[in-house]
């Protein structure tokens, strides 16, 4: 059995390898992507709208530098080099001839909201606007423990002010989630992002 695994690795490998040689031989353009927090729903939803326009590769990044330092020592080409740099981390490339504008529009644009999570760091600022909570005027201690004024209202705990709760970059709190939490707000969007576009041997970042 391991004998029978071995050898279908080795031929996902192969296969693999002859896909990846083709594309970079077919494609003038290779945008590389960056994937945090991207769910395989939101993947397969670029991967239909790129078709025919575009081909989204992943794969493992020391497979595809192995391929692409194999490549460049055949053809003592060193263009790729460049590429190659830039396969690092949780990311992906996609593959294109097509106006690089109209393709990076197309891969942005499936984002879905996600609540936050403590330890990580705001992607964008998260303002919490004035109005009713829902919440019963048992849990206002919470709101003046993290300086948000508030009254009650019909029974109900009203925030009076906005409220600049996150800042960009800053550091996500366990009392920043349970607020959040409280209030059903999931403020983050989070979708692939184009990082940099790799064109015959020169990089440029996005």
């Amino acid at each position: 059995m391991a004998e029978t695994d071995g050898t279908k690795r080795r031929l996902r490998k192969a296969t693999y390898k002859t896909k990846f040689e083709a594309l970079l031989k077919e494609y003038k353009d290779v945008m590389i992507i960056g994937i945090d927090n991207v769910g395989s729903l939101q993947m397969q939803k670029v991967r239909i709208a790129l078709r025919g326009k575009a081909v989204l590769v992943m794969g493992k990044n020391t497979l595809m530098r192995k391929i692409i330092r194999d490549i460049i020592e055949i053809t003592k080409d060193e263009k790729l080099e460049a590429l190659s740099e830039l396969i690092r981390g949780n990311m992906g490339l996609v593959f294109t001839s097509g106006d690089s504008r109209e393709i990076r529009n197309t891969i942005t644009q499936f984002k879905v909201p996600a609540a936050v999570k403590s330890g990580t760091f705001a992607p964008s600022d998260v303002w919490i606007q004035p109005g009713p909570t829902g919440l019963d005027p048992g849990q206002t201690g919470f709101f003046q423990a993290l300086n948000i004024p508030t009254k009650i209202v019909k029974g109900a705990i009203e925030i009076q002010n906005p409220v600049h709760l996150i800042k960009q970059a800053e550091k996500v709190t366990s009392s920043h989630v349970a607020l959040l939490s409280k209030l059903d707000l999931k403020p983050f969007f989070y979708g692939i992002k184009v990082n940099h576009i790799y064109e015959d041997g020169s990089v440029y970042p996005v």
